[in-house]
């Protein structure tokens, strides 16, 4: 893998600062493999005794500094071809049938044909079969077009963006977690997608929409971290004991960086799942048989 730094480019007009450098990466032959040596290697240095650790935290000055995804061009055919493809299949998506699982869910009309599948709000079928998670995946998908308008900087991908979360804002309302599955989960991704609307495609109004998505969603959720399988909710039955509060904190301390306010960062910490973290500083690790996806976020979170 090579790193070249090269001069930013932007399009005229667009509303984000460019950033001062540029990194261009070449990919050949990545393989699983090499990835996961490479990781190995890192690990090896953070295992390292102090001296050798010393010797590495001079040569890298700052230690962490974060790159965004309009920072790095990826020259790779494959990876080109398929952020293409998606983000052609995410354009493509019928905007009312994105919205009417929060219509459905707060008792509005909603046009529009149905996505299916677990994305589909049916209070009569209301499980694995379908209708599982409706509307969970809408705040990832936001959180993808953002970053990829940092990449491909196409006014009409903002343009989406901008209308979706404008489109999303006129359907807040408490009513959406007291009869969601997942209220943890869903606000989370939600939470997520804003963030990377107000951060990477600079949609002004994605802040105020964060908070009154916050404000609408608090006194559904359980107010710290609650292990998977465990019920919560009174008169629910167990299929609702399997949201993933436990990850919420790391978007918590997000917004808290990106400045929404202290009680995302008092929310963050009531949100780290002690149970969790608990073994792991003792040095015993509990992971075994625990959804690693979810976990790591959880993991992310505590750093």
């Amino acid at each position: 893998m090579s790193l070249r730094a090269s001069s930013p480019t932007v399009d005229a007009g667009t509303p984000i600062a460019p950033p001062a450098i540029r990194y261009s990466l070449a990919v050949p032959n990545l393989t699983r493999r090499r990835v996961i040596k490479g990781a190995a290697a890192c690990a090896a240095v953070a295992a390292a005794p102090d001296p050798a650790r010393a010797i590495v935290a001079r040569t890298i000055a700052p230690p962490l500094q974060l790159v965004h995804h309009g920072d790095v061009d990826l020259h790779s055919a494959l990876h080109e071809q398929q952020l293409d493809h998606q983000l052609q299949i995410l354009m493509s998506l019928d905007e009312d049938s994105l919205l009417k699982p929060f219509r459905q869910m707060i008792g509005a009309t909603a046009p529009g044909p149905e996505l299916g599948g677990w994305y589909s709000y049916d209070p009569a079928n209301y499980g694995l079969e379908g209708a599982y998670a409706p509307s969970a995946t809408f705040g990832q998908w936001i959180s993808a077009l953002s970053r990829m308008y940092a990449v491909r900087r196409r006014p009409a991908i903002r343009a989406k963006i901008l209308r979706l979360n404008r489109l999303y804002a006129a359907t807040i309302d408490e009513r959406y977690y007291e009869v969601n599955r997942f209220p943890a989960y869903c606000y989370d991704k939600l939470l997520g997608g804003l963030l990377d609307s107000h951060t990477l495609a600079n949609d002004p109004d994605a802040m105020g929409i964060l908070q009154r998505t916050t404000d609408a969603a608090l006194r559904q959720l359980p107010g710290r971290a609650i292990e998977n399988g465990v019920g919560w909710r009174p008169g629910k039955d167990q299929s609702y004991s399997y949201d993933e509060s436990y990850t919420n904190s790391e978007n918590f301390f997000l917004a808290y960086h990106e400045g929404a306010g202290s009680r995302y960062r008092a929310l963050g910490a009531a949100y780290l799942d002690e149970a969790f973290y608990g073994p792991l500083s003792e040095g015993r690790s509990d992971l075994a048989g625990l959804h690693a996806y979810s976990y790591v976020n959880s993991l992310n979170s505590a750093v």
